[in-house]
């Protein structure tokens, strides 16, 4: 690939994620979708669970990325040049979006109701107050990239070896 295709490659991914995020109130209109009603000690409850879900994914992709830093010490890398590439923007973008996600949690704890309300739907109130995005489809993005970047991860592991054995180890 050259690199003007990389570039496109990442424009993409960005544009996409704009489109995604930015396009929420069409979709829970078409699907009618209907916050739950929930009361604040099972909103702080869920978030804290995505938070520590967020923490636990980025070290995955993190370390996941330190792995390929490791076997493309190869002198050749050029066969497998492409799924490291893709490994690498999808998991960037997770992590990015997972810094973003983890910086939105006191803003949303701080918006919760005490009382049983449909406002503390963690999935359908927004991440910010001024940033029309809700938690749902931003989560469900991370999610995605950090599932695509896997796919991505194993076709790099897997084409690695089908090269050789990298960075002068055996299996």
């Amino acid at each position: 690939m050259t690199n003007l295709a990389y570039i496109i490659c990442v424009a993409a991914v960005f544009v996409f994620s704009a489109i995604y995020l930015f396009s929420g109130n069409f979709f829970y209109k078409l699907f009618k979708a209907q916050p739950d009603n929930v009361s604040y000690e099972s909103a702080r409850d869920a978030l804290d669970r995505i938070s520590s879900w967020t923490i636990w994914i980025t070290g995955i992709q993190t370390a996941a990325m330190g792995a390929m830093g490791f076997l493309a010490q190869e002198e050749n890398i050029n066969d497998f040049i492409v799924y490291g590439f893709f490994a690498l923007l999808f998991f960037g973008a997770s992590i990015t979006l997972s810094t973003w996600l983890l910086s939105s949690l006191p803003s949303i704890q701080q918006r919760l109701k005490l009382q049983v309300s449909t406002e503390n739907d963690i999935y359908m109130i927004r991440i910010f107050s001024v940033i029309p995005i809700s938690m749902g489809r931003f989560t469900g993005l991370v999610h995605a990239y950090f599932l695509i970047g896997i796919v991505f991860f194993a076709l790099f592991i897997f084409q690695t070896f089908e090269n050789g054995t990298p960075g002068n180890c055996s299996i």
